[in-house]
């Protein structure tokens, strides 16, 4: 049998995918049939168009849905690592990140956080993934054995506080405190996320290691890639150490983005399209993080991001009656192809 030329990689966010008659965060947040119903074909649709090798999901609160839907749609290859958090019967709090594949899933686990480094920094205790990125391993053509990991960092929104009060507390005004919760819950998040993401990038290393198979990492970050709390997946590099390159560059990963750019540098002038809006306000939450193997300007090249694609006319440019039930992230893919 022929092997494809190309292969095509996509993250998606569901924004609370999750079948009636359950109920996402607040009991009244629950789909009609109908509105089910115009979620599933709106996704259907557009999983069809983009015609997907491999696809990383976020925001699943019904998996057995998903997987329903992926096979009909011929991606028989259907993984979650963990199980949505249910606050009573119908009420969904916590969903889960998933993986599909038209080719075969050798092997999923959870990525699970390395011990003796959080113990290093008396953390071990207190740190969990806000929610546990998967790890599959799949055979695809020309790449073989590949680690493609999913993930959905840690949000923006503020860590909550504990609501036990402290009868001492000293008087001040409830807008002066909101400010200082507010603040503080925030950079708890932002803790989180470069917990996440350090950890992760440990895990990585590791599997690397040990089978040195090309990487893909997936997902919605939360937050644009150049902060500070993701300088771990990305660094090649020790603190002031020019020789650490060479031997930290086989552990680097790079964003897609940038290794479309490399290969087309006529196009560099284009505008990255954000993939997610605050207001009026677009940034760039949603990535597919490479490896070396991906780099065509790399000596360990298999192969080169010939294509990338945000799909976001249902948030740029959205009709009402089809895109209502949608998401509010926008969907990112890659090409990539056999180096010519």
């Amino acid at each position: 049998m022929k092997l494809p030329s190309t292969l095509t990689f996509t993250t998606i966010n569901m924004l609370n995918y999750l079948e009636p008659p359950n109920a996402y965060y607040d009991f009244e947040n629950i789909y009609s049939q109908d509105e089910w119903q115009q979620k599933q074909n709106w996704f259907s649709n557009a999983i069809q168009t983009l015609d997907s090798d491999v696809i990383g999901f976020q925001e699943v609160f019904s998996p057995d849905s998903l997987a329903s839907l992926l096979q009909t749609l011929g991606y028989p290859y259907f993984e979650v690592v963990d199980s949505p958090h249910v606050e009573s019967d119908y009420l969904y709090t916590s969903p889960v990140v998933a993986i599909a594949s038209r080719y075969p899933i050798i092997q999923v686990r959870p990525v699970t956080p390395n011990l003796d480094l959080l113990k290093s920094f008396n953390a071990a205790s207190d740190f969990s993934f806000n929610r546990t990125p998967v790890h599959a391993t799949i055979d695809l053509p020309h790449l073989g054995a590949t680690d493609c990991y999913v993930v959905h960092f840690k949000s923006q929104r503020p860590s909550e506080p504990n609501t036990d009060t402290d009868k001492n507390k000293e008087p001040s005004s409830d807008s002066l405190n909101q400010l200082h919760t507010e603040q503080l819950g925030r950079w708890l998040s932002t803790v989180q996320r470069g917990f996440e993401s350090n950890l992760l990038h440990k895990y990585i290393s590791q599997q690397r290691l040990q089978s040195d198979q090309p990487i893909m990492v997936m997902g919605d970050f939360n937050k644009p890639i150049f902060h500070d709390e993701f300088n771990g997946l990305l660094s090649y590099m020790l603190n002031r150490d020019e020789a650490s390159k060479n031997w930290l560059s086989h552990f680097r990963l790079r964003d897609s983005w940038d290794l479309y750019h490399q290969l087309h540098q006529e196009d560099l002038l284009e505008h990255r399209k954000p993939t997610h809006y605050y207001g009026a306000t677009g940034s760039v939450l949603d990535y597919i993080l490479l490896s070396n193997e991906f780099d065509c300007q790399n000596s360990s090249s298999l192969m080169e991001v010939h294509g990338f694609t945000v799909t976001d006319k249902h948030i740029v440019n959205p009709s009402f009656e089809v895109d209502q039930f949608s998401t509010d992230h926008a969907l990112v893919s890659v090409t990539v192809r056999i180096r010519e």
